[in-house]
């Protein structure tokens, strides 16, 4: 695996990276928080294609890989943008699949953020019937207009979001989260149905755990970098406090586990296309990797600064709750370990794969 980018893939992190020093310093995520979106800085995401980015050709998209996406995900992980970037390219790649003539890509086109996607809970995509209807937490629901979901077997698209959606439902991190009633009804349309839906969920859902990883390692290497340079910066007994070992070894290990999250994410984006097999399982264990990193980091950055990190004057807070946060919305890293798994060994019934984790 060539872990070098090449030029166009330089270009895109470059633009991004100069586009996000630019438009969300921390006091614009702080501004955010009350509502947990930023428009302005969607319509400049927009502008560099972002919102059509993963789409293919035939959906008026640039068609540019998952790598390319997760490149994104990650400068926006690290700036904490309040955009809806991984639903929008998650739920526009999944109606693409479907049919690219579909009307809701025209608004996905038309830079409106307003389509998400219920993530069906582990299992539930694993041959169960299991549903992410009835009530359920929607990423960015408090700005969806529609929102994609499987009930049964059956993929299908709810609308009438005044009536389906609850307020924004206040969190630790921004992601606009909001409650939707996903019962089948007049104002939903049907997508797909049997196996068909169940696979296109079951990939929609991979791709939304593989991108979310890409984001939370951004947030696992800014979360070091702003630990180490305090450790830097901050003098006690007349030296820099990262020259103590309590404090330089634990930062050490993040930076271990850091690389190890992103080579892990990497790899996932790598078998999107070249071992399409292992896709599924190498995105779950990217997801639970880069979660439990972007916490572990997050808490040892915080705790550099001693009570000074629980202060909302610094900026390490707002990592730290992002990070707990985002990590939580896929579900629990015991309950996607049970995904990785049953994709690893059998389920033919006899019980491997619970037993490993005491058939939770």
């Amino acid at each position: 695996m060539d872990l070098s980018l090449d030029e166009s893939q330089q270009i895109l992190v470059d633009t991004f990276s100069e586009m996000l020093e630019k438009e969300c310093p921390t006091t614009h995520v702080r501004d955010c928080e009350e509502t947990g979106y930023s428009a302005t800085l969607w319509d400049r995401y927009c502008e560099l294609g972002a919102n059509v980015m993963g789409l293919p050709e035939t959906a008026d998209g640039l068609e540019m890989s998952l790598l390319d996406l997760g490149l994104v995900a990650t400068r926006s992980g690290h700036a904490l943008a309040p955009v809806p970037f991984v639903e929008i390219a998650t739920a526009g790649r999944l109606l693409a699949a479907l049919d690219a003539q579909d009307a809701l890509l025209t608004e996905i086109a038309e830079g409106k953020p307003t389509i998400s996607l219920s993530l069906p809970r582990p299992h539930a995509v694993l041959g169960t019937r299991r549903s992410s209807g009835g009530r359920s937490m929607v990423p960015f629901g408090a700005i969806a207009e529609h929102v994609i979901a499987i009930d049964g077997d059956e993929l299908f698209v709810a609308s009438g979001a005044d009536s389906r959606r609850s307020a924004r439902v206040r969190d630790l991190g921004d992601g606009a989260l909001a409650h939707w009633n996903l019962t089948q009804g007049s104002d939903t349309r049907r997508l797909s149905s049997g196996d068909e839906a169940l696979r296109a969920i079951t990939r929609a859902a991979a791709e939304w755990k593989l991108l979310t990883a890409f984001w939370l390692v951004g947030i696992a290497q800014r979360s070091l970098a702003i630990g180490a340079d305090y450790a830097r910066e901050r003098i006690q007994f007349g030296v820099p406090i990262g020259g103590f070992q309590a404090i330089a070894h634990p930062l050490a290990e993040c930076a271990i586990r850091v690389d190890g999250a992103e080579l892990l994410a990497w790899e996932a984006a790598w078998a999107d296309t070249e071992d399409p097999d292992r896709f599924e399982m190498l995105a779950s264990m990217a997801f639970v990797w880069a979660s439990q990193t972007a916490i572990r980091t997050a808490d040892i950055s915080l705790h550099t600064h001693g009570g000074y990190g629980f202060s909302t004057e610094y900026d390490i807070q707002l990592y730290y709750r992002r990070a707990r946060s985002l990590s939580s919305i896929g579900g629990s890293s015991r309950e996607e370990l049970q995904t990785v798994a049953e994709l690893c060994f059998d389920r033919d019934g006899s019980g491997t794969a619970d037993s490993l984790l005491g058939g939770a």
